[in-house]
């Protein structure tokens, strides 16, 4: 059964995405030559694919709007259309 993504896994995916990043880049320390070059770009590609979950999925289910991007607490009401983002998964209206 194939799952949709809605605002809450693609911010808890980017999370994930970026923390990864950080330690694969933090990894390049321990490292030198072609394996310090490997680790670098790709963690450089996590981050790419962080802000761009974040950027694709990172929306209001109500009036679908990208809500706004950043580390901060996740929004409990859509600055757009004021639908309550902590209720019931919406996803199927």
């Amino acid at each position: 059964m194939k799952q949709k993504m809605n605002y809450k896994k693609a911010g808890e995916l980017s999370n994930w995405l970026f923390i990864a990043a950080v330690a694969t880049i933090g990894g390049t320390l321990f490292f030198t030559g072609w394996t310090q070059l490997i680790l670098f770009v790709l963690g450089v590609g996590l981050i790419v694919s962080g802000i761009a979950v974040r950027v694709i999925y990172w929306r209001c289910p109500h009036c679908k709007k990208t809500l706004h991007l950043g580390f901060r607490q996740e929004p409990k009401v859509c600055p757009y259309c004021r639908g309550n983002l902590l209720g019931e998964d919406t996803e199927d209206r």
